[in-house]
């Protein structure tokens, strides 16, 4: 596993709370949910990963899918990221009603 990888979605983490990223093969899935876990680790965070299947072109829909990291304490460790998660919530929810 590279040893970017966790530090890439630390950042990512920081800023939003989640990432998701799309695997090709089960040992990418693995490297992936433990890549976030690492990153969990580095920023003292709880974080889950969740992986659903998915149809790709590149491989068969039993290898293909999105990992989704997402620290499981965001917004509730700091008011910063509360503000930005109903910001985001808003945002979305005002673009959907305009459209």
């Amino acid at each position: 596993m590279s040893q970017d990888l966790p530090a890439v979605i630390a950042d990512e983490l920081r800023r939003s709370g989640q990432t998701r990223a799309t695997y090709h093969s089960h040992d990418e899935r693995d490297r992936l949910r433990a890549a976030g876990r690492q990153a969990g680790r580095s920023l003292d965070r709880p974080v889950r990963t969740f992986d659903t299947a998915a149809r790709h072109p590149r491989c068969d829909a039993d290898q293909c899918g999105t990992v989704l990291i997402a620290l499981t304490d965001w917004g509730s460790a700091n008011p910063l990221e509360d503000r930005l998660a109903r910001s985001r919530a808003n945002n979305a929810v005002d673009r959907a009603l305009n459209n």
